[in-house]
């Protein structure tokens, strides 16, 4: 018989073959700062999944059920006559249980991103011994023009969760939100926003990947400037095979060329 894989260790090891991609990774490591990092970020991503499982394994099979139950009593009523109502109409409270999901998913999106950015500050802060580095929201908008906060547009999955959250918490639902994204314009106006289950689990997916799409650019951006400082100030942290002035410029415009990329590729607002 297969033995079954465990999910937490499945976690842990995708976490760690992800992170091991990022440049100087390796430097998180060696100090105790770096492994509260990750153990954040493993467990804030445990959360995120934990809350994805909430939904689609209990709440909105649990939704339908009291659906099918309450058709079912509807049946035998002797007062069914007073109801007229569309299967829609039987399914809004699964519908309107999917959109409460997506609230709750960007409230945690805000609260990671919240959370990771001093904790990257702290993180590189340790690096530089003279204590010239920028947080990493001043050195995005100085160096890039970028002010993360208005980020959210830029990223099609952030844009999509942000976007129905907005029309849950304002519009009663209704997908009138504007600017309305040109991706998500085929909703009838006239009708709440209807998502069923198996879109928002691959929208919680897709939301996971962000995440630690997110945490990369982070370390690019800390990375970036880590680089810029004096060649003489960073060259004893650095292995022997990156004790090269030309090539850490070369890194660093990798790295930059990156940063731009990923907070572009997606601005896409309708």
């Amino acid at each position: 018989m297969k033995k079954k894989v465990n999910s937490i260790d499945l976690l842990i090891e995708n976490l760690q073959k992800e992170f091991s991609k990022i440049p100087n990774f390796e430097l998180t490591q060696n100090d105790p700062l770096g492994k509260k990092l990750f153990d954040f970020v493993v467990r804030f991503v445990s959360e995120f999944h934990s809350y994805q499982d909430l939904f689609v394994q209990f709440y909105l099979p649990a939704s339908i059920k009291a659906v099918q139950k309450f058709k079912r009593e509807l049946r035998f009523s002797k007062y069914k006559s007073f109801f007229n109502l569309t299967e829609e109409e039987y399914k809004e409270n699964y519908y309107e249980t999917v959109r409460l999901g997506y609230v709750g998913a960007f409230h945690k999106y805000e609260s990671f991103i919240k959370k990771l950015i001093p904790m990257m500050d702290e993180f590189f802060k340790e690096l530089d011994f003279d204590n010239n580095f920028l947080p990493i929201k001043d050195y995005l908008k100085t160096e890039f023009g970028i002010d993360i906060k208005r980020t959210t547009h830029n990223f099609l999955i952030t844009q999509k969760i942000n976007w129905i959250c907005n029309c849950v918490k304002h519009y009663d639902g209704f997908p009138i939100k504007e600017p309305i994204p040109r991706n998500y314009d085929y909703f009838d106006k006239t009708k709440k926003i209807q998502i069923d289950s198996k879109e928002f689990k691959s929208d919680m997916q897709h939301l996971i990947k962000h995440n630690q799409n997110m945490l990369t650019v982070f370390f690019y951006i800390g990375f970036h400037q880590y680089f810029g400082l004096e060649f003489e100030h960073i060259e004893s942290q650095l292995k022997a095979e990156h004790k090269d002035r030309e090539k850490i410029k070369m890194l660093r415009n990798i790295m930059g060329m990156g940063i731009k990329k990923i907070f572009e590729i997606e601005n896409n607002v309708a």
